[in-house]
């Protein structure tokens, strides 16, 4: 990892035009933590490649932020969502800070001002509560008042915390967030969620049909649970390291809605001798708070029944279950 992250500093230290397929190259075998917030700005274009302009941009950018309505009324509803969240997901893990790369403007990845080097924390800081509790509620706020055609679900929470949790500025954040939005959004208008879901339960009857049957058997509700990891993109199932590193790969493809039904599949393929054991109410626990991933391994898995699929596709072998699963 030493030596990825010495080759991505180097990538983004970039005088004048950042590397953008190289980073996505580095992004699908995992950013170093202390980088990843700058490498995802931008994976997701919050940051143009060419840098001619960025200190122009950056600067549009707190302007644009700073300016955005942030009130609201779900204070209660996000406060408590947020406690949960934090409880659960982020209170065990330590924060990773580091100073800003040498040469390197990037303040939406790093909190300004920056205090003197003598006050500089020497050792990691965990991330208090009441900090990712504000950063959430302005970011959702903001978000919420500027696309008025989107309503409030606790899913937000958990998708917006991976950038509190990794940038250091609210703005960066925000964009970031607001980014995976509207990917996420593109990937609906093609795709509707209704059609996602049927797709991945042909998916599944298809290629893993002993599990399915053992699901129908024990009465599992597998379009339920199908219908949370399809549209919140595990924010709310895993665990944050496992989730930011399968998110490193995700904002790396040019369609990471089409990915993940793949990567959703993988996940039942690696854990099936598992879930062969439980019974229903062990597997929607199991599957709904997943164990920490070999996200390499879920990767490659994916993409192979992705081939396998298009393989099956070219050949003219349509499955039924497309057709019949409903």
């Amino acid at each position: 990892m030493a030596a990825l992250l010495e080759e991505v500093e180097e990538t983004l230290n970039a005088e004048q035009m950042v590397d953008l397929p190289k980073l996505r190259a580095f992004a699908r075998y995992g950013i170093p933590a202390s980088i990843r917030g700058e490498v995802w700005l931008y994976l997701l274009e919050v940051l143009s490649p060419d840098r001619t302009n960025e200190i122009t941009s950056i600067r549009s950018k707190y302007q644009s932020y700073s300016s955005m309505d942030k009130s609201q009324t779900l204070s209660t509803r996000l406060r408590g969502e947020c406690t949960r969240y934090y409880t659960r997901r982020l209170l065990p893990i330590t924060r990773r800070r580091r100073p800003p790369l040498p040469g390197a403007a990037l303040p939406l990845a790093h909190a300004a001002p920056q205090p003197p080097p003598q006050q500089q924390p020497q050792v990691d800081e965990p991330m208090d509560i009441v900090a990712f509790t504000t950063s959430v509620e302005n970011i959702l706020s903001a978000y919420l008042n500027r696309h008025r055609h989107v309503e409030y679900k606790t899913g937000l929470v958990q998708l917006v915390a991976p950038f509190v949790w990794t940038l250091k500025t609210e703005a960066g954040m925000y964009f970031c967030f607001e980014r995976l939005m509207t990917k996420i959004e593109e990937g609906t208008l093609n795709t509707p969620l209704s059609a996602r879901i049927s797709f991945f339960l042909s998916l599944f009857r298809q290629f893993l049909p002993d599990l399915w049957a053992y699901f129908d058997e024990e009465g599992v509700a597998v379009r339920e649970l199908a219908s949370a990891w399809l549209q919140w993109f595990f924010a709310k199932e895993m665990g944050i390291e496992s989730l930011m590193r399968l998110w490193d790969v995700y904002f790396a493809v040019d369609d990471l809605v089409d990915l993940h039904q793949y990567v959703c599949l993988a996940i039942l393929t690696t854990c099936k001798e598992t879930l062969e054991e439980l019974d229903e109410s062990e597997v929607r626990s199991f599957l709904l708070n997943l164990p920490a991933m070999d996200v390499d391994r879920l990767v490659v898995e994916a993409n192979n029944i992705r081939h396998a699929f298009q393989h099956l596709q070219t050949r003219g072998e349509k499955h039924a279950d497309f057709l019949t699963v409903q």
